[in-house]
C-alpha cells in the first residue's frame, strides 16, 4: 500500500511528505513533551490500511478513497501537520499540531467535500465510523478520570 500511495503522490505531483514509522514514532513523541511542556494539544488519527480496505470492499474503492485523501491534504494541510507510517507499515499517523477536535471536524468536512466532487460518497463509512481520532493531552485527562471513578467504586 505504502507504494500506492507514493505513486499517487508522484503523479499528482501532491507536495505531501510521508514519514517513516521510525521517524513518525520519534516525531509522535516530541509533540508529546512539547504539548507538557507548553500546555498545548494535537489531535492524533490512525488511518489503518487493512480495515480501510476491508470497509471499501475492492481496489477502485480503495484507490479513490486514498486519492481523496491525500488530494485534501494537499490542498488543505498546515505546514504544521505531520502525516507518517505506522508500525510495519499497516497505516498512515496524522498529528495535527496545535489543534483540538474541532481542528479534526473541520479536516474531515474537507475530506468528505473533496469525496464528494468526485461523486465518493463511501468516503463517510470510513471516516465516521472507522476512524477515531485522539486528542493529548484530554485522553490522558479522560484515563485518569476514569482510573478515579473505578477506585470509587471499589
Amino acid at each position: 500500500m505504502k507504494e500506492d500511495l507514493f505513486n499517487l503522490i508522484k503523479k499528482h505531483q501532491y507536495n505531501i511528505s510521508i514519514y517513516t514509522e521510525d521517524i513518525f514514532e520519534r516525531r509522535c513523541q516530541e509533540e508529546i513533551i512539547r504539548s507538557d511542556e507548553d500546555n498545548s494539544s494535537f489531535v492524533y488519527v490512525e488511518f489503518d490500511f487493512e480495515i480501510i480496505d476491508k470497509i471499501l470492499g475492492n481496489e477502485t474503492n480503495s484507490q479513490q478513497f486514498w486519492n481523496s485523501f491525500l488530494e485534501t491534504l494537499s490542498k488543505n494541510r498546515r505546514g504544521s501537520d505531520i502525516l507518517g507510517l505506522l508500525e510495519h507499515e499497516s497505516g498512515i499517523g496524522l498529528l495535527l499540531l496545535d489543534s483540538k477536535i474541532d481542528g479534526w471536524s473541520r479536516l474531515i468536512g474537507r475530506f468528505k467535500q473533496t469525496a464528494s466532487a468526485h461523486n465518493f460518497e463511501i468516503m463517510d463509512l470510513v471516516l465516521d465510523k472507522n476512524v477515531r481520532p485522539i486528542v493529548y493531552p484530554a485522553c490522558i485527562q479522560d484515563i485518569n478520570k476514569a482510573q478515579e471513578a473505578e477506585k470509587q467504586v471499589q
